[in-house]
């Protein structure tokens, strides 16, 4: 026998048998004035499916947020190369910060959807060619000539240091 806790009609605690063999509750049962009611299943769907959304919708979410993160760190580097003073070098052709800056455009397009760090941006649309294996290369004007990946991890790593500064 089972002896469970119960508050009489004068809200005093008291102990009597339980009805319940096994002593346990089935989980569509709960505890309401010591007595055990049943409750709909309804409320148990609902719960559920509360849960499953929220373990669902809520990264998506987060990841979209990341995304436009992403987005604006990407146009920041592409405004930056259109905006500079340097020679790109592809494929032993020299081009203008505009120039470079609208084939790195394109590229990005085309990678978009494979892109998820502004380093994966780099490393597709920025450091080489795709058709050739050549390196991209910047040339400054008192000459120096450095990989412009390099280059432009740099200036990512300005970016981001100068947001953590200003960011609320």
């Amino acid at each position: 026998m089972i002896i469970r806790a119960v508050y009489n009609q004068r809200g005093v605690l008291t102990m009597e048998p339980s009805e319940t063999k096994t002593g346990r509750t089935s989980l569509s049962a709960v505890l309401v004035e010591g007595q055990y009611r049943p409750v709909q299943a309804f409320h148990w769907q609902l719960l559920l499916l509360a849960t499953i959304l929220l373990i669902v919708i809520a990264p998506r979410g987060m990841a979209g947020q990341q995304t436009e993160d992403i987005d604006a760190t990407v146009q920041y580097l592409i405004t930056y190369v259109k905006e500079s003073d340097v020679t790109f070098e592809r494929n032993t052709t020299h081009y203008s910060g505009s120039e470079a800056a609208e084939h790195i455009n394109k590229k990005y397009q085309h990678f978009k959807d494979d892109i998820d760090t502004p380093e994966k941006f780099i490393e597709l649309c920025a450091t080489g060619s795709l058709m050739t294996g050549k390196p991209y290369f910047i040339i400054t004007e008192q000459g120096e000539q450095l990989p412009s990946s390099e280059w432009l991890n740099i200036e990512l790593a300005v970016y981001r240091l100068r947001n953590e500064y200003t960011s609320p």
